[in-house]
């Protein structure tokens, strides 16, 4: 009896141990399955955050490629805009967009790399990149149309930079040439001394008369080294400084005045610069 049931006891016990073996392994083998289901959903999750990420830099650049594109537009519209608009800074932006365009094109190289490489069938991420890839495609085209654009305006820029050139040229010709004129306009010549003094610097002579007798005191021309050279416009008056003075060219009367210091002849007072210089340029007066 007490065999028996010893039997048993082992029995039992070894029926035990078999069923929490059994239990042990599928417990063993649930985990490594939920484990391996964890691990996968993180991938996957990771995976999706990164194409995620990689779509919007890629679209970030794009927005910045377009904004780009319309600064040049905006600057492209108006040729004089364009003259105001450095061309470095328009070749700097242009240059900008092909960065952004080349480093678009890399990542979404990339992205498809990483979708097929993926064990993960996506087919909406699919979609976003072949959009992304026709978006690129008609960036391209843009650009190549900007392009012409600007290598058109810039010709014509150039062009009116040229004339630009060219007609600041022949104004500051015009401005020395009505420099010059208004010079020799407001040039005159004085001579003042005794006779003697200007019939030795052969400025004045005498004709004419007989004997001797009423012969007239004349220029004569073509000596101007002989006379101090003025502007009219800065000489309101001539020094004489002498007991008597006589001007011997020609002179509208009502143009000037002779002024008086006790018994002498001072100065002779030019009171209509334009008329006074209109008969004459040169001023000779014969003092004693």
């Amino acid at each position: 009896m007490k065999k028996s049931i010893l039997i048993m006891a082992v029995a039992a016990s070894t029926i035990m141990t078999s069923c929490n073996q059994k239990e042990k392994q599928e417990i063993a083998r649930l985990t490594t399955e939920r484990d391996s289901i964890t691990a996968a959903i993180y991938e996957k999750d990771q995976t999706i955050n990164d194409f995620l990420g990689s779509i919007s830099e890629i679209q970030d650049n794009l927005a910045q490629i377009t904004e780009k594109e319309n600064t040049i537009s905006l600057s492209a519209s108006s040729q004089h805009e364009m003259v105001r608009t450095s061309k470095e800074v328009i070749k700097s932006q242009i240059s900008d967009i092909r960065n952004l365009m080349d480093e678009s094109k890399k990542k979404i190289s990339d992205l498809s790399a990483r979708l097929k490489s993926s064990n993960i069938k996506l087919e909406k991420f699919e979609k976003m990149v072949a959009s992304l890839n026709e978006q690129i495609a008609q960036k391209d085209n843009q650009i190549s149309m900007l392009n012409e654009q600007v290598t058109k305006l810039t010709a014509s820029v150039t062009q009116l930079e040229s004339s630009l050139s060219e007609a600041i040229v022949q104004n500051e010709t015009k401005t020395k040439v009505i420099e010059n004129q208004t010079t020799k306009l407001n040039t005159a010549y004085v001579a003042v001394g005794t006779y003697s003094e200007l019939k030795q610097k052969k400025v004045i002579t005498k004709s004419g008369g007989l004997l001797g007798i009423g012969r007239s005191t004349k220029v004569i021309p073509g000596t101007q080294t002989a006379y101090n050279k003025i502007d009219i416009s800065k000489t309101p008056a001539v020094p004489v400084n002498a007991k008597d003075a006589k001007i011997i060219t020609s002179h509208p009367a009502d143009s000037y005045k002779i002024e008086h210091e006790g018994s002498k002849v001072s100065e002779i007072v030019i009171t209509d610069a334009e008329k006074f210089w209109s008969e004459s340029k040169q001023l000779v007066v014969v003092v004693r």
